[in-house]
């Protein structure tokens, strides 16, 4: 079950970034540890947004850190 919600989530990042599947799974690997979190409970709570569920501050603040980071990447 856990492989099928960071897939979900994966697919979900790559919408949202936009990026790759590859830079996706890097996102979410790294929001995932700044969060010091596992990644199949950040995978969860941002699938559990669909549903209406708000996202952990914890994990919002790291999404937006990991998303300017790569932002500033790609401008390079």
């Amino acid at each position: 079950m856990s492989r099928a919600v960071i897939d979900q989530a994966r697919g979900m990042v790559m919408v949202l970034a936009p990026c790759s599947s590859e830079r996706a799974w890097d996102l979410l690997v790294e929001v995932s540890q700044h969060c010091n979190g596992k990644l199949r409970d950040v995978a969860a709570a941002l699938v559990a947004t669909t549903k209406g569920q708000e996202l952990p501050e914890a994990i919002r603040r790291e999404w937006r850190r990991a998303s300017q980071r790569l932002h500033a990447l790609e401008r390079r």
